[in-house]
Parts: structure tokens; C-alpha cells; sequence
């Protein structure tokens, strides 16, 4: 099959039609295959299956540090992976900063409390909890209850 040589005419059919039909659809119409249209819509920067808006970043860039992923999946409607990824493309990380403060009530309550437990009164993530348990040398056994 030849190369479609692709008009404005044609870039200005796909905006139109995009939203209203699918991609073999549009591949139809214009004789062509289905990656021709994903990448004419790509160079157009249209995707309908994207989400993501000025409004749901601003969103995300208040509320990173407040929620974990799997809060802000159920509260934007997105699972889990897709905020992960949304974050990692607007270059937003969550760092949890360890006081000694922060480490001294790790080392007065590992024992008693589950590194989830701890997790969430820190406010910070239960693998930097373990890792933070282990750097200190910190294990629970049942000679410790």
C-alpha cells in the first residue's frame, strides 16, 4: 500500500471525527491502517482515552503528598498504575523526610505496632517503614514481646 500523503484537510477531518469514531473506522475512511491513524492522533495530540486535563493535575499536584495512589485512584476515578504514571510524568515524587523525632517513635513502637500502624501515623509509605526497621537493626521476635 502506498503512503497516504496526509492533507490539512484530512488532519482537520480526524479532529472532527475522532471523538465520534473509532480508530478503524477512521482507517476506513481514509484507506489506510490503524497505526497510521494512532500516529496522525498522536501528532495531533488527540486522544480520546486520555483523562488527563489541566484541572485533574492541578488535582494531583495538591493532593500527591496528601493521599496515597490508591486514595487518589478512588477519588479521581483512575487506577492506581495510571496516578503512578500520571505522577512520574509531571515529575511529582513523594520523599519522606526521617526526623529524630521520626525515628525514635519507629524505635519505641516496632514492637508493638504493625509497620503499617506506623506507616499511617507518619504518614509515609509501608516499604519506607520496613527499610527504615531494617537500616536501624530493628527486628521483631517473640522474645521482644
Amino acid at each position: 500500500m502506498p503512503r497516504k500523503k496526509w492533507t490539512e484537510a484530512d488532519r482537520e477531518y480526524l479532529l472532527a471525527n475522532y471523538p465520534k469514531k473509532n480508530r478503524t473506522e477512521l482507517a476506513k475512511h481514509f484507506g489506510v491502517s490503524v497505526n497510521s491513524i494512532a500516529y496522525q492522533l498522536k501528532l495531533l495530540e488527540l486522544n480520546k482515552n486520555s483523562r488527563w486535563d489541566e484541572k485533574r493535575d492541578k488535582y494531583l499536584r495538591d493532593n500527591y503528598l496528601v493521599f496515597n495512589n490508591k486514595e487518589l485512584s478512588k477519588r479521581m476515578k483512575a487506577t492506581p498504575l495510571a496516578i503512578s504514571n500520571r505522577l512520574i510524568r509531571l515529575g511529582l515524587r513523594r520523599t519522606f523526610q526521617w526526623t529524630p523525632e521520626a525515628e525514635r517513635f519507629i524505635k519505641d513502637n516496632y514492637i508493638y505496632k504493625s509497620d503499617k500502624e506506623m506507616a499511617d501515623i507518619l504518614l509515609t509509605t509501608i516499604d519506607s517503614v520496613s527499610k527504615k526497621l531494617r537500616r536501624m537493626g530493628l527486628t521483631r521476635s517473640l522474645k521482644n514481646l
